[in-house]
């Protein structure tokens, strides 16, 4: 018998080197083996045996691993990434030149307790402020201080309400060490030093009042090239500094603001990428910032406002910073020293920040807008807080512009080469089974429909089961977010990454198990690898439908948050481009369909028999080998040869795994984490949960898509461990209660006085709280004595969505004072009305120890409005009176007890019917006994409030509906005739 050459090509290396001869030639059979030779034999394929076990555990634990990496690791450990993405710089021991000792000292006293403008704790705060930084301007010829207690302005606020403000902000100018930069060309850095009349205040603002403190005593010591103003002003959103000549100095401001209790700031918004620059790496060693905020803030999504948007408005170019995380303590006792998050820690990145962007700002000349320079809007967001990626807008859309034309272009190309080199292919195989002798059986005509029809099924599935994965996965969620709202909303509130995990949890049961349906044709089932390329194909189909309509979306509204989609589009491209090539290059799995014994892909497990392996595959196996088996019978029995075919797949699915999967997953995840972290406490400010759910179901499916084309190799335990936890978490999720101290329910508490015409006799207080319908009759009016057999009216809160309001009149025990004995003899509110022409009048008002009063307008509609002393200056530019008319003007003195002088005129009623002008003139008070303990007392008390600082729950805690915490006033007529 001759000698004949093995095919080597199902053996390992290792297995060919100990098993063929001195010339490296492996034969099939040998006539008469030695004794010997059959020693050596069975001797070295035991080690080859044991080499491949090791070799077989090893490639498979790998796979195994890399599965699990992507999917339970990002649903179940999910805390490690969310802790990274929060993560709070630790505090170094060189602190550039900033004292973040003495700024923590500063903090204690700046927030000791509330100090909003209409308070005497503010004057104390406004006085140490004044003190310390004048300390520091006396030491510098270059630095300058302006007390400013003479600037007002009027102007139009939304489109209800006028606003006089008299302020008495504090100005600081650092001048430039460029005389070219002294009176043009600067940096604005801003703050605002007052709180509201619930908060102490330490996040907003003192942290920023603080940290401005320290950047005046370090630009005095390092002067800058160009001037530097400083803007500590007393009440947010006044504009008021616009009024003053140092506001024309500036080009770029730096604004650094608190809407929460701590935390990791964030850059909030910025104007065009010219600022922003000064917020990468090279200048931030942490930087924490994304588009989404600013996005949020341009469609209305974020209710509340900054200075920022005063400078914006005014022609600046700038950044807005701010704490975002822990909303339940922002306006509450707890945004105090001992209550924030993070303590020093966040002083700390606020100031590291506020450092590193100003010096930039003050120093580098591209970072100021240049006389023909084109302003960008910007795309930007951080990658672990180590480096901040920006782009603009327009280049955001040149990219999608490329991905859309370019990108299926290439796919198309490479699959239709795939499909020709398999045609080849198949032909080939076809024509050896020929001449081997295949199978010639004629199929029946019933046979053949079926074989039609079982092909015409797998062809629909192979091309819509990521669709049909997709619909079915977003129906889950919807499910799952009605559940939530309808029977636990404020879940979130205080466990928003356990309804993350639930969301996730559920996207990755619903994607593996419907991916994972096998549709076999006579026993067959399709490749993995062919299923995966079907899969990547369809998701790319995806991705591009959603760049395309993101791009419109950009194109039409300017928001730069589609990003996110367009790196998802570009890594699903790489990953499909990748699966082509693995086809075309006769990687295992991309067979033809039929081998020369006629049979089409894998065979199913046999008998009955219970699947292996990750995807529930296998090849059919046969009876045990012998040692007179021949060697290429494949193998049977023992461990299985990992041939070189399935570890070449194996390198072709963890290339494909780490191009398509981890950097869309981490963006999207980034997102995620930012997004509980900063609305998972809004619902009780009134936004409604079906929006907040929804944002979360969304982004945990779009955390799970990207895994799809690698669903197929789920292993069932991980499925039935995700659907435990899924099970569990969920209903946790339905049944725990939602509050807690840490993270408290917010109500908001305000009081009515009505007063007699007189303003000296009160007829009538009511108070009332707002908060959610759940909650609130049963969980807090029971705790408060006050409503005990009071007649509690409820009714839809008119400015909050989903809570309510609920009111009633108290006893002269929980009577409010506006300061001095109790029942002060001296009216606390006085007032005079004139008509001076048919549609105009002349109102004057005052009120007892406070800075604040209001003018109502009931039947009318305010078209102009002055007040004495204004300078006849009118509203300010771009804060005209709208063309309906206004209904109140609030006004502001900076001292207390003023009296002012306004001249209103309305527009014409309704002309048949002639109706006296009717209206109501109030005050409002923001001082209550434990507020000002320690400085700042007049014997101004709210009993209604302290009662509810002392008895209610501790998951719940008060904040203000408005500024005032109770108004007192009385009802006016003017004769219209």
């Amino acid at each position: 018998m001759g000698f004949k050459a093995a095919n080597t090509d199902y053996l390992s290396p290792l297995a060919v080197q100990v098993l063929a001869d001195e010339d490296g030639v492996l034969k099939l059979f040998e006539p008469k083996p030695s004794e010997a030779t059959l020693a050596m034999r069975e001797k070295r394929m035991h080690y080859v045996r044991k080499y491949q076990e090791e070799t077989t555990w090893l490639y498979e634990t790998a796979f195994r691993k890399l599965d699990a990496l992507f999917s339970s690791s990002l649903m179940v450990r999910w805390s490690t990434l969310g802790a990274r993405l929060n993560w709070l710089p630790s505090i170094p021991k060189n602190t550039r030149g900033l004292d973040l000792d003495q700024a923590f000292l500063d903090l204690h006293r700046v927030s000791a307790r509330p100090h909003p403008f209409n308070s005497h704790a503010n004057d104390i705060v406004r006085d140490y402020i004044l003190d310390r930084l004048s300390s520091v301007v006396s030491r510098y010829s270059h630095v300058k201080i302006h007390d400013d207690v003479t600037s007002n302005a009027s102007w139009a606020s939304g489109s209800h309400h006028g606003v006089y403000f008299e302020g008495n902000n504090i100005l600081v100018k650092v001048e430039g060490a460029d005389p070219q930069y002294l009176e043009s060309g600067g940096v604005l850095l801003s703050a605002h030093f007052d709180s509201v009349s619930t908060a102490p205040g330490t996040t907003d603002d003192g942290m920023g009042v603080v940290t401005l403190m320290q950047m005046v005593k370090f630009f005095a010591k390092h002067r800058p090239k160009r001037t530097v103003i400083f803007n500590i002003n007393n009440a947010e959103e006044d504009g008021l500094f616009l009024e003053h000549p140092w506001a024309n100095i500036c080009d770029v401001f730096l604004n650094l603001e608190g809407a929460a209790a701590g935390g990791r700031p964030l850059l909030f918004r910025a104007t065009s990428t010219i600022p922003l620059h000064s917020w990468t790496s090279s200048y931030i060693p942490h930087p924490h910032a994304n588009v989404l905020s600013a996005d949020s803030f341009s469609r209305g999504t974020v209710r509340s406002d900054t200075d920022y948007s005063v400078y914006e408005k005014a022609g600046l170019e700038g950044l807005d910073f701010a704490f975002y995380r822990g909303r339940s303590r922002y306006h509450t006792k707890y945004d105090s020293v001992p209550g924030m998050n993070g303590g020093k820690s966040a002083l700390w990145a606020m100031m590291e920040n506020t450092h590193g962007a100003s010096v930039a700002l003050a120093n580098q000349d591209d970072f100021h807008v240049q006389p023909l320079g084109l302003q960008e809007r910007p795309v930007y967001f951080d990658l672990f807080g180590a480096a901040l990626v920006l782009f603009s807008l327009n280049a955001l859309f040149v990219m999608n512009v490329v991905l859309l034309t370019v990108g299926p272009i290439v796919l198309l190309l490479l699959v239709y080469s795939q499909h020709i080199v398999r045609i080849a292919k198949r032909f080939h195989w076809r024509h050896r089974a020929h001449v081997n002798g295949g199978d010639a059986h004629e199929e029946s005509l019933g046979e053949r429909t079926l074989r039609i029809l079982k092909n015409i099924g797998r062809a629909f599935w192979s091309s819509a089961s990521f669709w049909v994965t997709l619909i079915i996965s977003a129906g889950l969620q919807v499910i799952l977010v009605i559940s939530f709202v309808k029977l636990n909303p404020f879940i979130i509130h205080s466990h928003p990454y356990l309804v993350l995990t639930s969301a996730l949890l559920l996207a990755y049961l619903s994607m593996v198990v419907i991916l994972a349906i096998p549709l076999t044709k006579g026993g067959i089932v399709p490749a993995p690898e062919q299923r995966k390329l079907e899969i990547f194909l369809q998701m790319y189909i995806f991705t591009w439908l959603v760049v395309v309509f993101s791009t419109a979306v950009m194109r039409k509204t300017g928001i730069g948050g589609t990003y996110l989609f367009t790196f998802w589009n570009a890594a699903v491209l790489l990953g499909a481009v990748l699966a082509c090539v693995e086809a075309m290059t006769s990687a295992r799995g991309f067979e033809p369909e039929v081998d020369p014994a006629g049979r089409d892909g894998y065979e199913a497990v046999p008998g009955g028999a219970q699947a292996d392996g990750e995807n529930g595959l296998r090849d059919a196996e046969v009876s045990e080998s012998t040692e007179t088996t021949p060697l290429l019978g494949g193998n049977h029995g023992g461990p299985r040869i990992l041939r070189r075919e399935e570890q070449g797949a194996i390198g072709w699915w963890i290339l494909q795994l780490l191009v398509a999967v981890p950097f869309p997953v981490i963006l999207f995840f980034h997102v995620a984490i930012m997004v509980l972290s900063g609305q998972n406490q809004t619902l009780t400010d009134g936004i409604d949960p079906v929006t907040v759910y929804t944002l979360v179901s969304i982004l945990a499916l779009v955390i799970i898509l990207p895994m799809a084309p690698f669903a197929i190799n789920a292993h069932r335990l991980l499925t039935i461990a995700v659907l435990v936890i899924f099970i569990v978490t969920t209903l946790y999720a339905w049944l725990a209660f939602p509050f807690t101290q840490q993270d408290p329910l917010k109500v908001y508490f305000a009081q009515t006085v009505d007063l007699s015409p007189s303003g000296k006799h009160i007829e009538r207080v009511t108070t009332a709280f707002t908060g959610p319908k759940q909650y609130l009759q049963s969980h807090i009016l029971p705790h408060l004595p006050s409503a005990y057999n009071a007649s509690v009216v409820c009714y839809d809160a008119p400015d909050k969505l989903g809570l309510e309001t609920c009111k009633w009149e108290v006893g002269e025990d929980m009577y409010p004072s506006p300061g001095g004995q109790k029942h002060d003899k001296r009216a606390w509110v006085s007032s005079s009305t004139a008509s001076t022409g048919e549609h105009s009048a002349h109102i004057t008002i005052r009120g007892h120890n406070t800075r604040n009063c209001y003018i109502d307008i009931g039947n009318r509609r305010i078209s102009r409005f002055e007040v004495s002393g204004n300078g006849g200056k009118g509203t300010q530019v771009g804060y005209d009176i709208p063309s309906g008319g206004l209904d109140t003007i609030r006004l502001w003195s900076r001292d207390f007890g003023k009296e002012f002088g306004v001249d209103i005129e309305w527009m014409d009623g309704n002309p048949l019917a002639v109706e006296d002008v009717k209206g109501r003139v109030s005050c409002g008070w923001a001082e209550y006994e434990s507020a000002t303990a320690g400085g700042g007392s007049t014997g101004g008390m709210i009993p209604s409030l302290e009662e509810a600082i002392a008895l209610l729950p501790e998951w719940a805690v008060v904040s203000k509906s408005a500024s005032a915490l109770f108004n007192a006033g009385y009802h006016f007529e003017i004769d219209a005739t």
